[in-house]
């Protein structure tokens, strides 16, 4: 298996949402089951992300044996000055978005746990690990590992800090990857109309030695 890392392109779109819905559901905290227009929204706003904002970095990992096939998909966020939408970070969440489904309370909960995190590092340049999933076929084979290396290679070569909001399921993985441990918050999912407690861990790691996308690309090839 030889595997490498690469920006996803627009007929990957549908794929990537397919395995993020598998992994998260429409939302990472609990999972909740997607609800009607959720994956259709979602498709559209990565080919806008990829036609019109590129800060946003989405990527994929494949085997080059099947290089069709998207293993993990990852979206990062480059801000380089700092976020320059914490006036909107700091807006409560549209009243309809509650509406889509029966979990509204945990939405807004959500909502508000992303954009105070969000927008206290967004006071500060940055890179953000906004999603990481792996397809459930291909865990525990690197293709997670490989994505994460790929963009802190970026912020190595940059000097920016990366940041992330882990869930359990994800937290050892970015301590592997020396990134360190600020603060953890419990969402009591009973309380939500689900069942148990998600612990979410804001992580940050800093630039260290500087690698160059060269260097990455040629380690891709050489796998």
């Amino acid at each position: 298996m030889s595997l490498v890392a690469l920006p996803i392109e627009h007929g990957d779109v549908s794929q990537c949402i397919d395995i993020r819905v598998a992994a998260l559901g429409s939302l990472v905290i609990g999972q909740p089951p997607s609800y009607p227009g959720y994956v259709e929204g979602s498709i559209a706003t990565v080919h806008n992300d990829l036609d019109d904002k590129p800060w946003v970095h989405h990527l994929k990992v494949v085997d080059r044996s099947a290089p069709h096939e998207v293993m993990a998909y990852a979206k990062w966020e480059i801000y380089s000055k700092g976020r320059p939408d914490l006036d909107m970070l700091r807006e409560p969440m549209d009243p309809n978005d509650a509406l889509v489904d029966d979990f509204g309370l945990l939405r807004k909960a959500a909502h508000e746990y992303f954009s105070h995190c969000n927008g206290e590092m967004g006071k500060r340049p940055h890179i953000l690990l906004a999603l990481l999933v792996t397809s459930s076929q291909h865990r525990r084979k690197g293709a997670g590992s490989l994505l994460v290396q790929w963009d802190l290679a970026m912020s190595d070569e940059s000097g920016l800090p990366a940041y992330l909001e882990a869930s359990e399921a994800g937290r050892r993985l970015y301590r592997l990857h020396g990134f360190a441990e600020l603060s953890k918050v419990e969402f009591n999912l009973t309380g939500y109309g689900l069942n148990g407690i998600e612990v979410m861990t804001e992580m940050l790691r800093y630039p260290s030695t500087r690698v160059t996308h060269t260097n990455i690309a040629n380690q891709n090839l050489a796998s």
